[in-house]
């Protein structure tokens, strides 16, 4: 066999046996995966929502903000947030807390995470999962509402 053939051989094995490989291997082995955080407005009619240096944004029901970032080298990420319910230009309630740092992190089990961090902010609270399931299964209540 030629010298082309056998590198053409060699690439064309390497490529379809990584694509095998990938699909067998679970993302969140994958130890420089980025993590995102996803936060979905289920259905308080206005939600302003403030994370750090992140800006500030408006969610209707149904919408949501993500953003993707990688772990420090010293696993000291922290994300916190500012939430404000507001009916007719009045703000009627809020809540602040971490949607990331290490507490978070390290209190849920990783498995099959793919890194993924999913808020539901509902009427009655907050709701965490690090899984894409439909809500309610899989979120537990996290906070609630503090009165202005």
């Amino acid at each position: 066999m030629s010298f082309l053939l056998k590198l053409y051989v060699c690439i064309f094995l390497w490529f379809h046996l990584s694509d095998i490989l990938k699909a067998n291997t679970p993302p969140s082995s994958k130890s420089f995966e980025p993590f995102r955080i996803t936060i979905t407005n289920k259905d308080v009619p206005n939600v302003a929502v403030g994370c750090d240096d992140r800006g500030s944004e408006v969610l209707k029901p149904g919408d949501f903000t993500s953003w993707k970032f990688r772990m420090n080298f010293l696993g000291t990420n922290s994300y916190g947030c500012r939430f404000y319910w507001f009916e007719g230009g009045n703000v009627r309630k809020f809540n602040d807390f971490p949607v990331f740092d290490k507490d978070i992190y390290n209190f849920f089990p990783h498995g099959f995470s793919m890194n993924r961090y999913y808020w539901y902010v509902a009427q009655d609270g907050f709701y965490f999962s690090i899984g894409d399931a439909a809500f309610p299964a899989g979120y537990w209540k996290m906070y609630g509402w503090n009165d202005i």
